[in-house]
């Protein structure tokens, strides 16, 4: 035993030890989903490679891991899907990091991290791993389509996001007193952002259609309330119902009547990703409802009268339309929703055709132009093909 014991502490700490204390060390300031991302290949390196010591893992082990990214894992609890190309090499640099940071601790040898950087970068199309489809600008008119759907907080948002060009995230938090008021157009500095954790400082501009959205949220507002927040919306989308109530007061349900006193789930302060998208994805679906040979329908209600109807439940809706219906389905949700994300693309394309690409990298908040042409400013293809009608 004691000799097991010796044999063990000259191996070093294993590699759940030193995920242990680098958790512990990840910088507080990073954002959500940077913690969310680690979280992610902690989990995969605890699986595989746990107790094994640190200073035993290699570019051979690192390959395995880098594999289970690709191929995923149906029988996790919650299953995980295959990750993308950019996402696989993202992830597998943050285990170099993790490892770089250890032999700085000098948990490990150096030469740990210097043989994991020796692993290339996956190729597009050299490799099992998919690519994306590349985010695309999303029309005015599919914007348009949906405002009767959302709530005046989620409309704002989205406003906010095609005048600034701001990521989603950037926004959920703002609160009057982080907005600077003091001259002609407003600014924003988030403290939480992508790329706070590298250092880097980011503004929002409000210019005179932000400034119109935002004023109502402002109003009367404590400064250090947050202007865009479910419960209110969902207060006043309970107050909505009440006003247009056919039924007197003294007949069915008093306001107040049906709620639990402690409910499952109530609404947040302020949005975040998931719930944000979810609604803009509700708002979709009944702006581009689908065809009526794939829609939910009405079925008997069992127990009640003859004549009454309800809804059909989401399974049994998914058992009418069987495999091949339910997959047409899905396409058509596909093609006819759109993304908050979107939103940034759009107007990144918008600012860069008509201010050029400097004024979108300085809207985007992007330190490299490149960055800003190759990924978010779609070209403007009717210039190029009314060059290429007269060059051509």
């Amino acid at each position: 035993g004691v000799a097991e014991h010796l044999a063990s502490v000259d191996a070093g700490p294993t590699i759940a030890q030193i995920l242990q204390r680098y958790r512990q060390s990840f910088d507080p300031s990073a954002s959500s989903s940077e913690r969310s991302q680690l979280r992610q290949v902690i989990r995969i390196l605890r699986k595989l490679f746990g107790s094994t010591p640190a200073r035993q893992f290699g570019p051979k082990r690192l390959r395995m891991v880098r594999d289970e990214m690709i191929h995923g894992d149906p029988d996790a609890d919650p299953p995980r899907k295959p990750w993308s190309r950019g996402f696989v090499n993202k992830q597998t640099n943050r285990i170099c990091a993790i490892f770089k940071w250890a032999a700085g601790q000098e948990l490990v040898p150096v030469t740990v991290y210097q043989q994991l950087k020796t692993i290339e970068s996956l190729k597009r199309g050299k490799t099992a791993a998919y690519d994306p489809e590349p985010v695309r600008p999303v029309p005015d008119e599919r914007v348009d389509a949906i405002q009767p759907f959302v709530s005046r907080q989620v409309w704002a948002l989205i406003q906010l996001q095609r005048y600034t060009a701001a990521r989603d995230g950037e926004l959920f938090q703002l609160r009057p007193k982080d907005i600077d008021t003091a001259s002609e157009i407003w600014t924003y500095t988030p403290t939480e952002h992508k790329n706070a954790h590298r250092g880097h400082r980011r503004i929002i501009y409000f210019g005179p259609r932000a400034q119109q959205v935002l004023r109502p949220f402002l109003a009367n507002r404590p400064a250090d309330a947050y202007l865009f927040s479910p419960a209110e919306a969902e207060a006043e989308r309970r107050y909505r119902m009440h006003a247009q109530r056919d039924t007197p007061l003294s007949c069915g349900n008093v306001p107040g009547s049906n709620r639990t006193d402690e409910p499952r789930r109530s609404p947040q302060d302020f949005y975040d990703k998931h719930s944000y998208n979810r609604a803009i994805a509700r708002a979709c679906d009944q702006a581009f409802p689908p065809p009526d040979d794939l829609a939910r329908i009405r079925v008997p209600a069992h127990g009640r009268k003859a004549d009454t109807t309800r809804w059909e439940t989401k399974a049994e809706w998914r058992r009418r339309l069987g495999p091949a219906r339910s997959q047409e389905l899905k396409q058509w949700c596909k093609t006819h929703r759109w993304r908050p994300h979107q939103l940034r693309h759009t107007a990144a394309t918008q600012i860069r055709r008509e201010f050029g690409l400097e004024a979108a990298q300085i809207a985007l908040g992007h330190s490299s132009a490149l960055v800003t042409d190759a990924v978010y400013a779609e070209r403007d293809q009717e210039k190029v093909i009314e060059v290429m009608k007269r060059a051509g």
